[in-house]
């Protein structure tokens, strides 16, 4: 069956191993959230299907790593009938010549050396003058003809250009020498694929802006309603009344000018008329965030997920600009159980500087609390291919009931967890931190914890276990309830470990742990009973993942999670801003930080430390809710 769709977003079936399909269609629907958000309808199409697309005008293809001919055909056919490219990231020279390019080297690098993308001329109206994306891996191509033009240029750390290119092809299409990630500058990126979309297809800028504003009107006919309630006025001072509603009225001036300007473009078809709505939307949102007032003594934390703050090689610089927007604790992931940010004699370092002397430095001078943020049994992020092997052969890695290795540390494994002790240790000694922070500090799963070495230990200490994994697995299993017990019991073996030496040698660094916001369902699932780790004095603080943007769910969550109130506070409700489960704008964030105050929580914590917080949140935020 033929389809018709002017824009689609092609992720590789053909064009990668197996393994990796799941990853790159996962790549793909970023890039399909982003035009969807801008009001954009991109249909989401496998390689294969690409040939039989009907009126494509430009195609996004997302990590195209070795089409195969089939699809290498259909990009010829659907350039003939005059589409358009965007390819991101490929090692395919046939793929590279058809776009007059001629494939290069594959690089790597773990310093910084390709962490924003400068545009030139060339770039498409309306895309952003830079975008920032730390990338570690490219490939290389370079002009075969006149044909290719360099339209970006990739920049260090410290803003100096590199000789890596992105390309403007034949002035029809685009060739990007890595992927856009699904994390960072998604205004940028949402921006730039907006800029492509509308080369090809007219009317783009018009359509988007017209359901930008369709989004903002909401916010703007309710925005007298939320000035007029504001926050409990006995709270304040007379004189700081004032003075907030004099910023109130300044603002609300400019909305109505901005307003006027909005309704007389949005007939235009141009990238100025959808930045007027954007402009428009950032007052608004900037008057809300007026409305609100900050509390003495709240936790308002952030989880660094990079370790090297917003620019890498510049920590001064981020804990300046956190420390401004009120932030309170950086979360700084330094390690885990296959890389170290620092020079480390238990896990192998990626990279070569010490980024978390950096971090606490910088971050001690603005007045902000660091806590060394700990990837505790996961592989993820791992600094080399051999981690996995070592930790194979050694026998520390989980298995399925199958006796498949997960990419996952065995939490009942006495050396693995004598290992993250070992790491605690030596963050707690060697550096002056405020605290030590535990995440995945869990199993990833029940089918993956049902592996023969763990079925081993579990009958040592319990008995025998007929039927496995039936017996675990069936929700009437003869020794599913014992089981998910003495799982949970592991891992809280191992908090308590950490526990025990932390009171004997640094009892006053604080030790927290991001855990699953469902609970108790998180105690069966991955063996995290989290709130008996509170209760208990195993944690100084939890700050459960209430990664949704159900307001509903979230009440629910929040009721569970403190309904003991000695618990509340010690509880720092995370907030995704930019997580796999939720993509939540500055309102939305607002809500939810007021809906942590009423639970009575300690505070709260964003996730994740970058442009989108950045640019669109932090400012919202330090307007009154985080008002220093």
């Amino acid at each position: 069956m033929l389809r018709s769709a002017a824009v689609a977003v092609v992720y590789a079936e053909l064009s990668v191993p197996e393994s990796e399909r799941r990853y790159a269609k996962a790549l793909a629907g970023h890039v399909q959230r982003w035009y969807a958000e801008a009001g954009i309808e991109a249909e989401l199409v496998a390689d294969g299907a690409l040939a039989a697309q009907r009126d494509l005008r430009l195609a996004v293809m997302v990590d195209c790593y070795a089409p195969p001919e089939r699809v290498l055909a259909a990009v010829r056919t659907q350039l003939g009938r005059g589409a358009r490219f965007a390819v991101c990231y490929s090692a395919s020279e046939p793929l590279a010549n058809l776009f007059g390019l001629t494939l290069g080297s594959y690089v790597r690098s773990d310093r910084g050396d390709w962490s924003r993308m400068s545009f030139e001329s060339e770039r498409p109206k309306g895309a952003p003058i830079e975008i920032l994306q730390t990338s570690t891996n490219l490939f290389t191509v370079r002009a075969k003809d006149g044909g290719a033009r360099p339209m970006a240029w990739w920049c260090n750390r410290a803003g100096k250009r590199t000789e890596v290119a992105w390309w403007r092809v034949r002035a029809n299409s685009y060739w990007m020498t890595h992927i856009l990630s699904g994390d960072g500058d998604e205004r940028g990126k949402q921006l730039l694929l907006l800029a492509m979309a509308a080369e090809a297809v007219p009317g783009t800028w018009r359509k988007a802006a017209r359901h930008l504003y369709a989004q903002t009107l909401p916010e703007l006919n309710g925005l007298a309603d939320r000035i007029r309630e504001g926050s409990p006025r006995y709270l304040h001072s007379r004189t700081e009344l004032a003075a907030r509603k004099r910023q109130i009225a300044a603002i609300q001036q400019l909305i109505d000018r901005q307003r006027k300007a909005v309704e007389t473009r949005l007939k235009e078809d141009s990238a100025g008329a959808y930045q007027a709505v954007a402009d428009l939307r950032d007052l608004v949102h900037r008057a809300y965030g007026l409305t609100y007032w900050s509390r003495a003594g709240e936790f308002c934390g952030v989880w660094d997920h990079s370790g090297q703050g917003l620019y890498p090689g510049d920590w001064p610089r981020t804990a300046k600009l956190l420390a401004s927007h009120g932030i309170t604790d950086v979360y700084v992931n330094v390690a885990g159980g296959g890389f170290a940010l620092y020079p480390s004699k238990i896990l192998p370092q990626r990279g070569t500087e010490d980024a978390l002397s950096q971090a606490i430095a910088a971050c001690r001078k603005e007045g902000l609390r660091v806590h060394a943020w700990i990837l505790c049994f996961s592989l993820e992020r791992a600094a080399n291919a051999t981690i996995h092997k070592q930790a194979a052969d050694r026998a520390w890695l989980l298995q399925d009931a199958q006796g498949n290795d997960q990419q996952w540390l065995d939490p009942t494994h006495p050396e693995v967890r004598k290992r993250l002790l070992d790491t605690v240790r030596e963050l707690a000694t060697g550096y002056a931190l405020d605290g030590i922070h535990l995440d995945f500090i869990r199993f990833p799963g029940l089918p993956q914890s049902l592996g023969p070495r763990v079925r081993a230990r579990y009958e040592a200490e319990r008995g025998k276990a007929a039927n496995w994994p039936a017996c675990i697995t069936e929700a009437n299993g003869a020794k599913r309830e014992d089981f998910l017990r003495w799982r949970a019991g592991k891992m809280t073996d191992a908090v308590q470990e950490i526990r025990a030496w932390l009171r004997l040698n640094r009892p006053r660094l604080e030790l927290s742990a991001a855990v699953y916001g469902k609970y108790p369902a998180c105690v069966d699932s991955v063996g995290q009973d989290w709130l008996s780790w509170l209760r208990t004095g195993l944690l100084d603080s939890a700050l459960p993942m209430n990664y949704t943007e159900d307001p509903a769910k979230l009440a629910d969550w929040l009721g569970t999670q403190t309904a003991d109130p000695r618990l509340a506070a010690k509880i720092i409700s995370g907030i995704g801003v930019t997580a796999a489960e939720s993509r939540l704008g500055p309102l939305q964030v607002l809500d939810q930080i007021q809906a942590a105050r009423r639970a009575k929580c300690r505070g709260f914590a964003l996730f994740d430390l970058d442009e989108t917080l950045r640019t669109a949140v932090l400012p919202v935020l330090s307007a009154g809710a985080t008002a220093p």
